[in-house]
């Protein structure tokens, strides 16, 4: 068996699946951050600070990318992890739920307080969202053009509040549908003057 079947079948490498908190770069994903780093480079957009998400597949990222761009590599910030999914879901694609998370699901924009064991209530995550945003804020005064490796869902998260967004359930549900554009970047808009 090749190595990047049983990867898959031991859950480790799942597309679709909520990934595990420990999971580190596939190899796509390696090639994929090299890519990207390499199209900000040629772009001459040198972050002066690159600071990730404390999962290790974000900080390996973040790695890549300061060494390509020959960036400072901050720490990881704790606050920028992606959103806890519930230890039930880990490893699982859709068509692999339980009924628990299913029903939870269903009824989590009704209660956004709720949360199942292992993962993070939608209000929460919404709080953590508007953290993230000031922190966001703070480094790059501090220290200029800063690059953070996060998450699509947080980073979705973060900007929905851009957007105006302020109920958590309204947050998730657009943080849920969010898409990163073809390089995998996104900037909160310029405010005009």
């Amino acid at each position: 068996m090749d190595a990047s079947r049983h990867l898959r079948r031991r859950g480790l490498c799942r597309p679709g699946a909520h990934a595990r908190p420990g999971s580190s770069l596939t190899i796509a994903g390696t090639v994929e951050a090299e890519l990207t780093a390499r199209e900000l480079h040629n772009h001459r957009w040198q972050p002066a600070l690159i600071t990730s998400s404390p999962l290790c597949r974000a900080r390996q990222t973040a790695a890549i990318v300061a060494r390509v761009s020959d960036s400072r590599l901050a720490e990881p910030i704790s606050a920028f992890a992606e959103w806890r999914a519930p230890h039930c879901v880990l490893g699982l694609t859709p068509n692999q739920y339980p009924p628990d998370y299913i029903t939870w699901r269903q009824q989590r924009a009704d209660n956004p307080d709720s949360a199942l064991p292992g993962g993070e209530s939608l209000r929460a995550f919404a709080e953590r969202a508007l953290e993230v945003s000031t922190i966001a804020g703070d480094l790059a005064t501090e220290h200029g053009p800063v690059l953070i490796v996060s998450h699509r869902l947080l980073i979705g998260a973060v900007a929905a509040l851009h957007l105006g967004y302020r109920h958590a359930a309204d947050i998730f549900s657009y943080a849920t549908d969010f898409r990163l554009a073809p390089a995998q970047l996104w900037a909160p808009p310029r405010e005009t003057t």
